[in-house]
């Protein structure tokens, strides 16, 4: 790779950063409105959810494509942990992209299981990452090896950090965002 292509991974790496802090902002509001009942049993109830699996949708579109940015552009190997990360995120995009472009109302009973699995994987990658004890698992190669951290913005965000905001908004904009006149799912 150049220096103007390393130069280029680098400034993207600290663009994804910032975009993960705006995802921590987003999601931890959007708690807080959860929290407080701001969404109303109204007609636009509807709206809201619709609202917030478009929302969902662009997410995690926006970090499957990332993540293929990284590995093919950014020469960053993927490691294992990362690539289980990736089988809950690309499968989270696709589902919600045919749910937006159908209309599926009850998108949130597949989509659901899907982010929390990601959610895990990605908690427990972040954890590899940060506990030293942790990282001697035999989980990874030593080729990649997973607790190798490609990436650290502000001093906490990194790869699996980002993964697992996008995952933790996409349950709150699924979750916390639903009809209410619609049946229970």
């Amino acid at each position: 790779m150049t220096h103007i292509g390393v130069m280029a991974v680098a400034t993207v790496l600290s663009v994804f950063g910032w975009l993960t802090l705006l995802v921590n902002g987003a999601t931890l509001f959007l708690i807080v409105l959860i929290i407080r009942h701001k969404v109303t049993k109204s007609d636009s109830g509807r709206t809201y959810e619709v609202r917030a699996q478009q929302v969902a949708t662009l997410v995690t579109v926006a970090a499957s494509l990332g993540s293929l940015y990284l590995s093919e552009i950014g020469d960053l190997t993927p490691c294992r942990w990362c690539w289980i990360q990736r089988t809950a995120m690309y499968p989270l995009a696709l589902v919600l992209v045919i749910s937006w472009i159908t209309g599926d109302r009850f998108v949130r009973r597949y989509a659901t299981p899907i982010a929390l699995l990601g959610l895990a994987a990605s908690t427990w990658h972040y954890l590899l990452q940060q506990v030293p004890s942790l990282s001697d698992s035999n989980s990874c190669s030593l080729s990649t090896p997973c607790s190798v951290t490609y990436i650290e913005k502000f001093g906490f965000i990194s790869i699996p950090w980002m993964a697992g905001s996008v995952f933790l908004l996409s349950l709150a904009l699924l979750l916390g965002f639903r009809s209410f006149e619609s049946p229970a799912r």
